[in-house]
């Protein structure tokens, strides 16, 4: 078990995988040297943009069945809602039950959009018995120029 849980993480880290796309529009679909990512068009960031850490301790019992909500709500967030630039989730190599996420959003709209989403919803109430503890950290990035083109392949 403790083999499969490691490698649902290590999955869980390779879907969520980063990439040097730039996306500005949304109205049709993103194309990395000239094929189809599946992923809608992102917005840019705005100054009230969001960048955030979440930090995620699921017991134990629930790890497996956790990782294939985050895998669903971050691809379906990805693909289908160009506020959304970031979902890129990681386990702890000694402790997979800890899961860090991090989020951008190109605005506190996005978000909002974002979160009263039916994917969103799902996972927010499909894992409630499975969260211990749930930490949102808000950053500010160090070099605003710069940014992370996060999409699915």
């Amino acid at each position: 078990m403790k083999r499969t849980i490691a490698g649902m993480a290590f999955s869980l880290a390779c879907l969520m995988n980063l990439s040097g796309a730039q996306t500005i529009n949304y109205d049709k679909v993103e194309m990395e040297n000239g094929k189809n990512t599946g992923m809608c068009v992102k917005l840019p960031m705005q100054p009230d943009g969001i960048v955030r850490l979440s930090k995620i301790e699921v017991h134990s019992e629930y790890l497996e069945e956790y990782v294939k909500y985050a895998i669903e709500v971050g691809e379906i967030s990805l693909r289908t809602e160009p506020g959304v630039l970031t979902m890129y989730a990681v386990a702890e190599k000694e402790n997979a039950c800890k899961i860090t996420i991090l989020e951008t959003y190109a605005s506190q709209k996005a978000y909002k959009s974002h979160i009263a989403s039916a994917h969103f919803q799902k996972y927010k109430q499909g894992t409630k018995r499975m969260v211990k503890a749930l930490v949102l950290s808000d950053q500010t990035p160090l070099n605003p120029s710069s940014s992370i083109a996060n999409i699915i392949k």
